[in-house]
C-alpha cells in the first residue's frame, strides 16, 4: 500500500486507512496514518490536506459506510440562473423562481448542480437540454403553485426534466409536488439514485416520479414516491415509455389514485424497444394495478410485492382493471414474474392478467411489510416532510 497524496480527493477514499490520526492546524489538517503492506510490513505516514478536502474525504467515506451525516451548510438566496459555460459548478444557494425554470442548462456539458434547494412556481425546476454527464447531487426540488393540491394547473412544472443529454446522474434528491419528479427524453444511461418523492400532480399525461422515455440503458434504484389521496394526481408511479434495457430496482411505491395508473407501467414498441427489470420493489395502495407490461419484450418482474390495493373510487373513477396485481397486454413477448409476493388483495380473483402472456410466473400470497422510504439528508435546515 502506498502513502496517501493530495492530488485528488478519491485517493484519500480509496486507501484502507488503520487507525488514523487527524492533527488539526488553522485551515489545513495532517493525518498520521498506519496501513500494512500485503507482506506484512507496516507504514506510516503524515500528509498535510486542506481541512475543506479531508471534511469532504470524511463525508465520503462515512457516506460509503452508511453512516454519513451531512456537514452543516448556509445557501444563499438567488434568482433563477442560466448556465453559460462547461463544467459551471451551481452550490450552496437556495433558487426561487416565479416564472419559467429555477436552473436551466442548454448545450452545455460537465454542469454540477449540487446541495441546492429550489422552490419553483410557474415552470419546472431544473430544466436542461443537450447537457451531456450533468450531475445533480443534494437537491431538494419543490413545486408550490396557486393549486396546494389535486392537479397541477399545467403538465409541464417537473421538478427536474431533461432532453437529450446523455449520462446524466441525479442523486440524494427529494421532489415535492411537481408534474413529474424526474422526465427524461432521449437521454440514454442516465443514473438515478436514493430519488425521495412526494405527491406528483400531474396532470395527464405526467404525474410520475420518474419516466424514461424512449432513453435507453438507464438505472433507477433506491426510490420512494409516497402520494396522499387528494393532495396527489398521479399517472403511473414510474413509467419506462419506448425505453430498452432499463433496470428499476428497490422502491417503494405507496399511494396511486388514477383510474388507469399503475405502480411500474412498462410500454414498448416491438422491434424497436425491450428489455425491462424491475427488481425489488414494493407497490401499495395502488388503484389500477402494480406493475404493467403494456406491451412488453423481454421483460422481468423479480421479487416485486404488491398489496393493499384498492377497488373503489378515489374520486377520479374506479380503476379501469378492476385493480390488478400484475398485467401483461396480448402481443408482449418474454413476460416474466420471479418470485414475487402478493398480500390483501382487494380482489383476489385478479391477480394476474392475461397469465397466458408471461413465460414464467411465481408468485405467492403472503404478508410483507413493506420497504422504507427514502429519507435523505441535506447539509442545510430544510423543512421536510414527516
Amino acid at each position: 500500500m502506498q502513502p496517501v497524496h493530495n492530488e485528488h480527493i478519491r485517493q484519500i477514499v480509496s486507501v484502507r486507512i488503520q487507525k488514523p490520526t487527524q492533527i488539526l492546524s488553522g485551515t489545513h489538517a495532517s493525518v498520521l496514518s498506519f496501513g500494512r503492506r500485503a507482506g506484512g510490513v507496516d507504514l506510516v505516514w503524515r500528509t498535510k490536506f486542506p481541512m475543506a478536502l479531508l471534511l469532504a474525504a470524511a463525508v465520503m467515506v462515512s457516506a460509503a459506510q452508511g453512516t454519513a451525516e451531512p456537514i452543516s451548510c448556509i445557501l444563499r438566496d438567488s434568482p433563477p440562473i442560466k448556465i453559460t459555460k462547461n463544467g459551471q459548478i451551481i452550490e450552496h444557494l437556495r433558487v426561487e423562481s416565479r416564472r419559467g425554470p429555477a436552473i436551466s442548462v442548454k448545450g452545455y456539458r460537465n454542469v454540477v448542480i449540487r446541495n441546492v434547494e429550489i422552490i419553483h412556481r410557474n415552470g419546472p425546476g431544473i430544466e436542461f437540454e443537450n447537457a451531456h454527464n450533468l450531475l445533480i447531487e443534494n437537491v431538494s426540488v419543490t413545486f408550490r403553485g396557486p393549486m396546494r393540491k389535486g392537479a397541477a394547473k399545467r403538465a409541464d412544472f417537473n421538478n427536474i426534466a431533461g432532453e437529450s443529454s446523455d449520462s446524466v446522474v441525479i442523486r440524494n434528491v427529494r421532489l415535492t409536488n411537481g408534474s413529474s419528479g424526474i422526465y427524461l427524453v432521449r437521454s440514454n444511461r442516465a443514473r438515478l439514485r436514493f430519488i425521495e418523492g412526494y405527491d406528483m400532480r400531474g396532470p395527464l399525461p405526467r404525474g410520475q416520479l420518474v419516466q424514461f422515455n424512449m432513453s435507453h440503458n438507464c438505472l433507477l434504484e433506491d426510490f420512494s414516491a409516497i402520494n396522499r389521496l387528494g393532495h396527489s394526481w398521479v399517472e403511473d408511479n414510474i413509467s419506462v415509455y419506448q425505453s430498452s434495457n432499463c433496470v428499476i430496482r428497490r422502491g417503494l411505491l405507496s399511494g396511486n389514485d388514477s383510474p388507469s395508473g399503475v405502480g411500474v407501467m412498462v410500454e414498448q414498441v416491438a422491434g424497436k424497444s425491450s428489455g425491462v427489470l424491475v427488481e425489488d420493489v414494493d407497490a401499495v395502495r395502488q388503484g389500477n394495478g402494480c406493475f404493467s407490461a403494456y406491451p412488453g419484450f423481454n421483460i422481468t418482474f423479480r421479487r416485486t410485492r404488491c398489496r393493499d390495493n384498492i377497488c373503489s373510487d378515489q374520486g377520479r373513477g374506479k380503476p379501469l382493471s378492476n385493480a390488478l396485481g400484475w398485467a401483461g397486454l396480448p402481443g408482449s413477448q418474454n413476460l416474466r414474474i420471479e418470485h414475487s409476493t402478493h398480500f390483501a388483495m382487494c380482489n383476489p380473483t385478479n391477480i394476474v392478467w392475461r397469465r397466458a402472456t408471461f413465460s414464467k410466473v411465481q408468485l405467492r400470497e403472503a404478508a410483507f411489510k413493506p420497504r422504507s422510504p427514502i429519507r435523505n439528508k441535506f447539509c442545510w435546515k430544510s423543512t421536510r416532510r414527516k
